[in-house]
C-alpha cells in the first residue's frame, strides 16, 4: 500500500512549447494515500543568485524609452478610496513600515518565524538578503496559527490609525514579487514590468528618488512591491541585476511561474488564457487516452504519462504555425512521478475540466468499494475510502464521479463507512463533501496551467 509524503501538488519543471503568444507550464496534482497530504500555501521566496542587504548595484545603462502604460491600483473593495501618491504619503508609509517591523520583533512571534525559517532551509542556508525578504513575507503575508497576519494584528493594536492608514497597511498583504525589468524613469517614479505577470507597475520609494539612480533602464530588480495609494512602493531588500544578467532574471521568473501560479494570474488576460490552454490540454488527453479518466497499473503510470507528453508536444508542433521554430527543438517534458505513487497497485489519471490533471493512488480499490459496498467491511478497503474522503489531495469531483455511477450503492457505502443509517447520497452527499473538504471550497478555482511569455518560453527552450 502506497504511503504519502509531501504535498498535494507535484509542480513540474517541464519545458514549455511556444503556442502563439504564450507557452504553458503544467502543475500536476498527485494524491498519495492513505496518509493525509499537506500543502503549504502563499509561502513565496525568490531565491536570487545575487545577495544584498538593501540594493546591490551592478552596472548601468543609458536612459530614455517611449511611454509605457502602467498598472495602477485599480478599484478596491469595501469602499476604499485610492489617493494620489505624494511625498507626505510616502513619508508616512515609511514611518508605518518601521513601526510595523518593530512590532513584528516581539518575542511572541519568535516561534512562528523559526518555523517559517526552518521550512526555507534555516539561517545557515539563507544569506542576509534572503533572510530580509523572508521576514518581509512573514510580516505581511504569513498567516499565524490563529489565521491572521502580523500586519492585521498591528492594525488592530493601533486604534489611532486613520481609515486611510488602516487601508494602506492592510493593502500591503497584496504583495507583488518577482524579477522586474526597468523600463524608464517617470518623474519621481520608476516604470517596471514584472516578468511573471507581464504587467507594468509605477513604483515609488520611501527612501527618495536618489535610489532609482542605482536602477538603470533594462536592469532587473529582484524585489517586492506593496500598494501605496494609486501606485506601488518597494518593500524589503532589492537586488539589481545588469542587463547582461537577464538569464538569471528569466530563470527566477520561470521558476516562480511554476511554483506560484497565483503570481501569473494577477493578469486577467493570462488567467483567461490559462483556462483556454487547460481546456485544449484536456482535449488532447481525451484524444490520447479515449476518456478523461484512465486507470493503469502503478508501474505503467510513468510510461503512459511520458507518452502523453510526447503526444502533446507533437500535436502542438503540428498544429501551431511557427511553434517548431520557437521551441528550439525542445524535448517532450519529463515529469517524474513519486516512487510511492508508481508502487501503487493502480493509479487513476483524471483530467477534470476545472481541477485539471491529477493522479490518484489505489483508485482501483476505492472504485471496487463503490461498486460493492460490502467490501468496506474489510480494513484495507475501508482505510482507502476514508483516505479519499478526508485527504485534502483528493478533490470532491473524484468522489462525485464514483458516487454518480450508482447513487444508491454510494448511499449504502457511506451509511456503513460513517455509521449513519439514514445517509442518502442524493440528499446528503454534497453537504458531506463541503464539510470534510471545506478547504477546497474556500479556494477560488484556478487552472493548473500557467501561460508564460515568449521570452520565458524561449529561455525554457534553451535549457
Amino acid at each position: 500500500m502506497a504511503g504519502v509524503a509531501g504535498r498535494k501538488r507535484l509542480r513540474s519543471s517541464e519545458h514549455a512549447v511556444a503556442n502563439g503568444a504564450a507557452a504553458a507550464s503544467s502543475r500536476i496534482r498527485v494524491a498519495r494515500l492513505p496518509v493525509p497530504a499537506r500543502e503549504r500555501r502563499h509561502e513565496r521566496l525568490v531565491d536570487s543568485s545575487t545577495s544584498a542587504a538593501g540594493v546591490s548595484v551592478i552596472g548601468s545603462s543609458p536612459e530614455g524609452d517611449p511611454p509605457v502604460e502602467w498598472r495602477g491600483r485599480g478599484s478596491s473593495g469595501g469602499g476604499a478610496v485610492l489617493v494620489a501618491v505624494d511625498a507626505a504619503l510616502l513619508d508616512r508609509a515609511g514611518e508605518l513600515k518601521r513601526e510595523l517591523l518593530a512590532f513584528s520583533r516581539q518575542p511572541r512571534y519568535d516561534r512562528a518565524f523559526s518555523e517559517v525559517l526552518a521550512r526555507h532551509g534555516g539561517s545557515e542556508v539563507l544569506d542576509e538578503h534572503r533572510l530580509m525578504m523572508l521576514w518581509d513575507y512573514f510580516v505581511l503575508e504569513h498567516r499565524l496559527r490563529g489565521g491572521r497576519t502580523i500586519v492585521e494584528q498591528f492594525v488592530d493594536a493601533h486604534a489611532e490609525l486613520s481609515r486611510q492608514e488602516r487601508e494602506m497597511l492592510l493593502g500591503w498583504r497584496d504583495v507583488v514579487q518577482g524579477p522586474f525589468e526597468v523600463q524608464r524613469r517617470d518623474g519621481p517614479a520608476l516604470i517596471v514590468v514584472n516578468l511573471v505577470d507581464d504587467l507594468t507597475y509605477r513604483v515609488r520609494s520611501n527612501m527618495g528618488t536618489s535610489v532609482f539612480r542605482q536602477m538603470p533602464r533594462r536592469s532587473f530588480l529582484i524585489t517586492r512591491l506593496v500598494p501605496v495609494g494609486e501606485e506601488w512602493m518597494l518593500s524589503g531588500p532589492t537586488s539589481v541585476l545588469r542587463p547582461a544578467e537577464r538569464e538569471v532574471a528569466y530563470r527566477l521568473a520561470f521558476e516562480m511561474s511554476m511554483r506560484t501560479p497565483e503570481a501569473v494570474y494577477r493578469s486577467p488576460e493570462k488567467l483567461a488564457r490559462a483556462w483556454e490552454m487547460q481546456r485544449a490540454d484536456r482535449q488532447r488527453f481525451v484524444g490520447f487516452f479515449g476518456a478523461d479518466l484512465v486507470l493503469v497499473p502503478g508501474d505503467q503510470a510513468q510510461e503512459r504519462l511520458n507518452r502523453f507528453h510526447e503526444f502533446c508536444r507533437d500535436e502542438v508542433l503540428r498544429t501551431t504555425p511557427g511553434a517548431a521554430r520557437r521551441s528550439g527543438g525542445v524535448a517532450a517534458p519529463v515529469v517524474e512521478l513519486p516512487l510511492d505513487l508508481v508502487e501503487s497497485e493502480t493509479v487513476a489519471m483524471i483530467y477534470d475540466e476545472e481541477d485539471g490533471l491529477g493522479f490518484y493512488a489505489e483508485f482501483g480499490l476505492v472504485e471496487e468499494a463503490f461498486a460493492d459496498p460490502d467490501l468496506v467491511r474489510r480494513r484495507r478497503y475501508r482505510e482507502h475510502v476514508l483516505s479519499y474522503l478526508h485527504d485534502d489531495s483528493v478533490e470532491p469531483m473524484v468522489l462525485r464521479r464514483l458516487a454518480e455511477r450508482d447513487p444508491d450503492k454510494a448511499s449504502v457505502l457511506f451509511r456503513r463507512l460513517l455509521r449513519r443509517p439514514r445517509f442518502d447520497w442524493a440528499r446528503d452527499g454534497e453537504e458531506l463533501l463541503r464539510t470534510v473538504k471545506a478547504a477546497y471550497f474556500a479556494r477560488v478555482p484556478r487552472p493548473r496551467v500557467s501561460p508564460v511569455s515568449e521570452r520565458l518560453a524561449a529561455y525554457a527552450g534553451r535549457q
